[in-house]
């Protein structure tokens, strides 16, 4: 699944070790832990990340798991119409 929100030209087994570890235990907690928001597991691991990463590589954490939230946990990320909305939004005017 990690792979699928990837980059095209960076594969999964391209990706640093530590990188993909961050990428999979994140994945992991918003697939098996529900007890636990996922936006706080977002935040939690981009936070690991700082700890070992830096530049376009926390980002990139930050990106993929947002995209796996909101396809996981559709629901919880407010999320509508395959993702091209919020719910509980309003229509301008």
């Amino acid at each position: 699944m990690l792979a699928e929100h990837l980059v095209a030209d960076w594969p999964l087994a391209r990706i640093e070790k530590v990188m993909a570890a961050v990428l999979r235990a994140g994945a992991y907690e918003l697939m098996h832990r529900p007890d636990v928001p996922a936006r706080v597991v977002i935040n939690e691991y981009v936070d690991v990340a700082h700890a070992f990463l830096e530049g376009k590589e926390i980002g990139m954490i930050n990106g993929v798991l947002d995209r796996l939230a909101r396809i996981l946990r559709a629901a919880e990320m407010g999320e509508v119409d395959g993702g091209k909305g919020k719910a509980g939004t309003q229509p301008a005017g």
